[in-house]
């Protein structure tokens, strides 16, 4: 019995306050509940089959989605592993955005340019870069990061800990994917990268930074001639798309054109 009683003990607590000094009380605070490896398996998934609530279709050989360890805050760093990489995730961005792994070039780009990790993201800011995206490649025209910061800018809203984008009045293209995400707060996994893919954690952002970058809307003039001319057309369609129908019906060709078909 005392044997039991020893396992279900929790490690002590490492003296995070002491090793990121820059971190408020309530970012330290933001642990993960989810710190089985059952909590890990309930998501993954059949690698041979689409499943949108699980974390990838076929890049398992690409990346490593696992359990947090207890009282881990979301802004610790490679220090707490010993100098491995690593980067935390969201599970309600995996579940229903529908998000996977690895990132698109339009995603680490769109994540390096506002000086943001993965985690420090709003989940319905990923909605936004989701939609943007699977609009996008159906009207055939590439991601480009600075169009997408025509149209949003991003900002850290009062006392919240992560960063979001918000539409730009006059030229909204996107609905707000969920009016409020509830439920989503201290449930987030670790990802690594594998040795099948060990470039899967590069080119953005891994840890909470502590100067994220807040954006004004990008004014067309200081866009290059390309985006520019993308920008116009998005504009000039006069359409503001349903971010949770375009996500919901991304693997479905069917679906996403009979939607498109309501919309012109």
């Amino acid at each position: 019995m005392a044997r039991n009683k020893a396992t279900a003990t929790p490690p002590p607590r490492s003296n995070y306050k002491e090793e990121y000094r820059w971190a408020s009380d309530e970012l330290l605070a933001e642990c993960s509940t989810l710190t089985s490896v059952q909590d890990v398996e309930a998501h993954r998934g059949d690698p041979t089959l689409y499943n949108f609530n699980a974390f990838h279709k076929t890049h398992d050989s690409h990346i490593f989605v696992c359990r947090v360890k207890p009282r881990e805050p979301v802004c610790v760093d490679e220090r707490a592993t010993g100098g491995s990489p690593f980067f935390f995730f969201y599970q309600m961005v995996f579940k229903r955005v529908g998000l996977r792994l690895p990132f698109t070039p339009f995603e680490w780009e769109l994540l390096t340019k506002i000086n943001t990790a993965p985690a420090q993201l709003h989940p319905n800011s990923w909605a936004f870069v989701r939609g943007f995206q699977i609009l996008c490649g159906y009207l055939g025209i590439p991601s480009s990061v600075d169009v997408f910061l025509h149209f949003f800018e991003v900002k850290k809203q009062g006392k919240s800990l992560w960063m979001r984008f918000s539409r730009v009045v006059g030229h909204i293209i996107l609905t707000l994917f969920q009016n409020s995400f509830k439920g989503w707060k201290g449930k987030f996994f670790k990802v690594r990268a594998t040795k099948f893919d060990p470039t899967a954690l590069q080119g953005f952002p891994l840890y909470w930074s502590e100067k994220p970058i807040s954006t004004k809307p990008l004014a067309l003039d200081e866009l290059a001639p390309a985006d520019r001319e993308v920008c116009k057309a998005l504009a000039g369609l006069g359409v503001v798309f349903d971010t949770a129908k375009l996500i919901a019906n991304e693997f479905n060709a069917h679906g996403l054109s009979t939607y498109f078909g309501t919309c012109f």
